[in-house]
């Protein structure tokens, strides 16, 4: 009896430490590669370093980093992390490097999240075998894989056990389980916003589900239903009133403390969604069946999947083993042996799938996008990972019903069905990249700036050659956080208007990311708070950074205009502007001689624009003067203003022109002045 109690206990034990080694220890090359890329992956893990910086007093703030400076409530413009950074604080506390601490962070996920739903499906009444198939689906299925390089996404423990105790709140009127319910949720709230909003949603269908079920198929009245939870509270002693009250107080109290900084954001940076790009990521009935990161599944040519936009978003498909599960769940489960469980699992399910859907253009999510909460989640299709509860727990009856109907169902389970559940899940290719480039890129960076800076310094790095620009601004953030410094450097899930996303070594991108916070603070006097700004920052990689050091340059709108007359008083040079033996961009120095500057905006849609292209061997253009770059200011009068040229040089050029044009008026080419030439061989 004692062996078969140990046999059972080792069970989930050794289904776990099994998908723990086939999914991502081996697709980490255990502790050799880092899970996601060197993008948002490095930005979840600064937002986690800063959370341990800040815990042992070497980082001021947990809401205003020091990216983005002097931008306030950064933290807000993405995901926190705070719930889920114990488990990264413990790896950094016993000695683990902060990339280490990150994959530790990472494989803690996997534990929680198994353990949270194996508990809850014991809670619900699944065998422990059922159970750790079940956990073993909400843990591991395919979804939670091809979301890696969302690490925000991966913490996602309170989802069952807030699930649970509503559950037990709804079928018993508990008001404990009900507090216990709104605990789970709120630090699903703390451990991510995305998860914790798709945990709001599903007891909110829940609750829709099981107030709809009791009028309807139990034919009562609403109010008779609402008055059994009144007389349960009322019948609680005074004292178990006056703490469950407490709690709730308490638990309000964290959520406004935690969204209070969201608001703000909301409200200082008009950070919401707007609906053609939510409706992109909502859904598609195609969506369930997408797995493009599986080596069984994958089918990237497959003409229903073409249409689908934002693709990488949408990869919802379970996996063949869990859906025939989970469709036998819903056929032999019913309410006669597992109480309205079965039925608010079920519907709640359904439910959350059809508000969510897009068809045909139309989806039921657009009269709800705009409520507080949800104008902020834009990637609907995330929801699948949290359904992957609902999911686990009707796979587990399809298993406990195999199991109990068939005589070799239990080895059927066993010999077969778990095997290939494994097998399905660990057959993808997960998004990773080498933990050495994680270190080389942050070592190759801290290099370039100098060793002594001042406590006030402000960095600013130029983008460098590499896989997304995403990730040289994440250098500058992981050297600034090192160093106990501000940059202006960011990258985030949200970009303060007026940013350039993509700004190479131009550094006009300088003065404008400090001309965009004097705007966004409205600073009574922006030349002196420019200058207070400018003579802190350090600019890393630049070249020609005078011009913007100086003070704001001007960038003034003409009410007309230019004429002929005025434009010939305009010429230009180039010069390379070399990447080892490359060409990797030019500076056109733009000369004016006239007396007057030239604006950079234009009042009537007219601005003066540079325009480049190239030429072959036989001197034939290689296209037509389709490019563009702004004035990044006012080209004073009598002075000289030298604007960078990112270049994107065709294999077989051999020389490029560079010219100006008035938009809609003329260029400068066909009034008298001639175009700049420079030989790229």
């Amino acid at each position: 009896m004692k062996i078969d109690i140990v046999i059972k206990a080792c069970v989930p034990i050794l289904i776990l430490a099994s998908a723990i080694v086939l999914v991502p220890l081996l697709q980490l090359q255990f502790f050799d590669a880092m899970p996601g890329d060197v993008g948002d992956a490095r930005l979840n893990n600064y937002f986690l370093e800063n959370v341990y910086q800040f815990f042992f007093g070497k980082s001021d703030s947990l809401w205003h980093l020091p990216f983005f400076y002097p931008f306030p409530f950064v933290l807000g413009f993405s995901d926190n992390l705070f719930g889920s950074a114990p488990a990264y604080i413990l790896a950094r506390s016993l000695g683990a490097a902060s990339d280490t601490a990150f994959q530790v962070w990472f494989l803690i996920g996997y534990l929680v999240n198994f353990w949270a739903a194996y508990y809850a499906l014991r809670k619900l009444g699944a065998s422990s075998l059922a159970a750790s198939v079940g956990a073993l689906i909400f843990a591991f299925a395919l979804p939670t894989t091809a979301y890696v390089d969302h690490a925000q996404l991966h913490y996602r423990f309170g989802i069952p056990l807030a699930v649970v105790f509503f559950i037990e709140f709804l079928n018993k009127k508990n008001w404990k389980a009900f507090v216990i319910a709104g605990a789970w949720l709120v630090w699903q709230f703390y451990a991510g916003v995305y998860m914790g909003f798709f945990t709001a949603l599903l007891l909110v269908a829940m609750l829709v589900t099981y107030l709809v079920y009791e009028k309807f198929k139990c034919a009562r009245t609403m109010k008779s239903v609402l008055y059994e939870f009144v007389v349960n509270w009322g019948a609680l002693p005074s004292q178990n009133k006056l703490q469950h009250l407490l709690s709730l107080a308490i638990l309000s109290g964290l959520g406004i403390l935690l969204f209070y900084p969201y608001l703000q954001v909301s409200h200082l940076y008009g950070a919401t969604r707007d609906w053609i790009e939510i409706s992109s990521m909502l859904p598609r009935l195609q969506s369930y069946f997408l797995s493009d990161r599986s080596l069984f599944w994958s089918n990237r040519d497959a003409a229903i999947f073409a249409g689908i936009p934002m693709r990488h978003e949408h990869q919802m498909f379970l996996g063949m083993i869990p859906l025939v599960l989970t469709l036998l769940g819903l056929f032999w489960g019913n309410r006669t042996k597992n109480g309205t469980t079965y039925t608010l699992m079920a519907w709640t399910l359904g439910l959350t799938i059809i508000l969510t859907l897009y068809v045909g253009g139309y989806s039921l999510w657009y009269f709800l996008h705009k409520l507080p909460l949800a104008s902020a989640i834009r990637v609907m299709a995330r929801v699948e990972l949290a359904l992957l509860f609902p999911i686990a727990y009707l796979a587990a009856i399809g298993i406990d019903n195999i199991r109990a109907r068939f005589v070799w169902g239990a080895k059927l389970v066993g010999v077969f069905i778990l095997p290939v559940l494994l097998l399905e899940m660990s057959m993808t290719s997960m998004s990773t990249s080498p933990k050495e480039i994680w270190r080389l890129r942050v070592s190759q960076a801290d290099q370039l700036v100098p060793a002594d800076l001042p406590k006030d310094a402000i960095i600013f790095m130029a983008q460098r050659k590499g896989p997304i620009f995403s990730a040289d601004e994440l250098d500058a953030m992981w050297v600034a956080l090192n160093r106990g410094v501000n940059t202006l450097n960011g990258h985030s899930g949200f970009l303060p208007r007026g940013y350039s996303r993509k700004f190479s070594n131009d550094c006009s991108e300088l003065s404008n990311r400090i001309v965009t916070y004097l705007n966004f603070s409205k600073t009574p006097d922006p030349e002196s708070a420019y200058q207070e700004i400018v003579l802190r920052t350090i600019p890393i990689g630049f070249d020609n950074c005078e011009q913007y050091l100086r003070g704001i340059p001007s960038t003034s709108y003409a009410d007309r205009a230019y004429s002929q007359d005025e434009i010939v008083n305009l010429s230009y040079k180039i010069t390379p502007l070399y990447d080892g033996a490359d060409i990797s961009g030019v500076y056109v120095i733009i000369t004016n001689t006239a007396d007057f500057p030239f604006s950079a905006g234009s009042k009537t849609g007219n601005p003066l624009r540079l325009s480049w292209r190239f030429f072959d061997s036989e001197g034939i253009p290689l296209s037509g003067w389709d490019t563009r770059k702004n004035l990044p200011m006012d080209i004073p009068g009598k002075d000289k203003l030298t604007v960078l040229l990112p270049l994107s040089i065709p294999p077989n050029a051999v020389t490029l022109q560079v010219s100006m044009v008035q938009e809609k008026i003329f260029w400068a080419h066909n009034v008298g002045i001639e175009p700049a030439l420079l030989s790229l061989k």
